[in-house]
């Protein structure tokens, strides 16, 4: 309580310091402001360049809105029932600040942009409520492999006809299948604990365990999007699924050294074993966001070895490189509602704002140039088809060997659920629900492969009635346009 009070007296005294600092010249101007949890040195440059592209409008960066994530997201509740929230904002969750009644509509604007039809498909479809669009797709951050090239060159894999491709570097081919995938896996492990100069762990994982059923069956159809989705409803009992999930299962069971899995005492024993694989040099391969590029550049930095970063293995229909969004929304609260979305488009899809942030970033990195250390890379990356913005952004990625194949896929990217589907946060806390949920993941793994079929039933239920509930709750919203 005492948290909640301190913030909301904070939250007062910003207001009563930006009313108190108006003076009559501006007084004809329009008034803005804007938070997220980012990097605001870049947010305040990027709203530098904003008022220089637009002089009649003054923006306030407001930094009083705290924490990042779901606390973010919380705080902007808070500030909304004082009356002060920023016109502009980011959050975690899209759901959640529509049944707070957070967010503006702005379909309106959206739909008349020439830059939002540049915007790639299956990512415009996203944060679309019975055709109301409560939030704007702001970043892409990639998911891929991460891989530890270095291992890969020491292990000498060649290609086996009928499991896997291996290039003329001694690297799993770009175009790899979710099956080769997994017989690299098998044969790249090295799982000699006792020493640690010759222990290699095939993969780290994503968020504890693999991702497959989330992914793989977007590969083999158009149609169907992240964790089979199609727009309506969940495909839990699909075969491509059922499949997946089985050899997800299957690994996770595993404590050999094929995933980064081993008993307490194992643990104990061998210390290497635990903390981030992939950046202390024992991971060969690691199911990773593109967040972590600094990862990258801190292995290069080190010069002990060299990270790549693989496009995701793909299914019998290509590439469709899963993706990871971020959002930002237009206050409901706003005065001025068009110009705060001209300011939500610069601050996330918009081509000019792009160009704006290229600017600073190049900026920096060439200041790290100058002091002789290896730039920082780009880790998100634009949601729309401009040429001469990817260009640029290629430049920053340059040195991470396998984005480039990925970029050359990104109009078929296929977002994550996680932000904006209604019910799908809700139905992970069910399936993670160890004592309350006989069919918990962790059941499951216990379970084993076999016990597949029937667990998809049942989550396949859950999830729809989770999704069905919680759009209801937004007013029948039909996710997608």
């Amino acid at each position: 309580m005492k948290k909640i009070y301190t913030l909301i007296v904070g939250l007062i005294l910003a207001t009563l310091l930006v009313a108190c600092g108006d003076t009559p010249d501006v007084e004809n101007r329009i008034q803005l402001s804007y938070a997220d949890w980012g990097d605001q040195d870049m947010n305040q440059k990027l709203i530098d360049a904003f008022e220089e592209a637009y002089p009649h409008i003054d923006v306030q960066l407001r930094t009083d809105i705290g924490g990042s994530g779901a606390e973010f997201t919380g705080n902007l509740q808070l500030a909304a029932t004082v009356g002060i929230l920023p016109d502009v904002f980011a959050t975690d969750n899209v759901p959640t600040i529509v049944v707070s009644e957070l967010a503006l509509d702005v379909a309106e604007y959206w739909d008349k942009d020439e830059d939002a039809e540049l915007v790639y498909p299956y990512i415009a479809d996203t944060a679309v409520y019975n055709g109301k669009r409560y939030a704007i797709p702001s970043f892409q951050f990639l998911k891929g492999i991460m891989i530890n090239l270095t291992i890969f060159e020491k292990a000498n894999l060649t290609t086996v006809e009928g499991k896997y491709r291996i290039d003329e570097d001694g690297y799993p081919v770009k175009d790899w299948t979710y099956s080769e995938f997994i017989e690299i896996v098998k044969a790249i492990k090295s799982p000699t604990f006792t020493d640690p100069q010759n222990t290699v762990i095939a993969l780290d994982t994503w968020y504890g365990s693999p991702d497959f059923q989330q992914v793989w069956p977007t590969m083999n159809n158009a149609d169907v999007m992240y964790d089979t989705f199609d727009g309506e409803k969940f495909n839990y009992t699909s075969d491509e699924w059922i499949f997946a999930m089985q050899e997800k299962v299957k690994l996770q069971m595993l404590t050999d050294g094929t995933l980064q899995n081993f008993t307490q005492e194992q643990y104990d024993t061998y210390p290497h074993l635990g903390g981030y694989l992939i950046s202390t040099g024992y991971g060969a391969m690691d199911i990773e966001g593109s967040w972590q590029f600094n990862v990258i550049k801190t292995a290069k930095d080190n010069g002990v070895f060299d990270l790549g970063f693989w496009p995701y293995p793909q299914g019998s229909e290509g590439l469709y490189p899963p993706v990871i969004l971020d959002y930002q929304a237009v206050s409901s609260q706003t005065k001025n509602p068009e110009e705060a979305y001209l300011l939500a488009k610069w601050m996330t899809y918009g081509r000019q704002g792009w160009a704006a942030r290229l600017d600073v970033l190049e900026e920096r990195r060439a200041a790290e140039e100058a002091d002789g250390v290896i730039p920082s890379y780009l880790d998100r990356f634009p949601i729309a088809d401009y040429p001469e913005i990817w260009e640029r952004v290629e430049e920053m990625v340059d040195g991470i060997e396998g984005v480039s194949y990925i970029f050359q896929h990104i109009e078929k990217a296929k977002p994550d659920l996680d932000k904006w589907l209604p019910g799908y946060k809700d139905f992970w806390t069910w399936a993670t629900d160890v004592e309350n949920n006989a069919y918990s993941w962790q059941a499951l793994v216990t379970q084993g492969p076999s016990a597949v079929p029937q667990f998809a039933v049942e989550w396949n239920t859950k999830a729809n009635e989770l999704y069905n509930q919680k759009k209801n709750e937004l007013g029948n919203p039909n996710s997608g346009s």
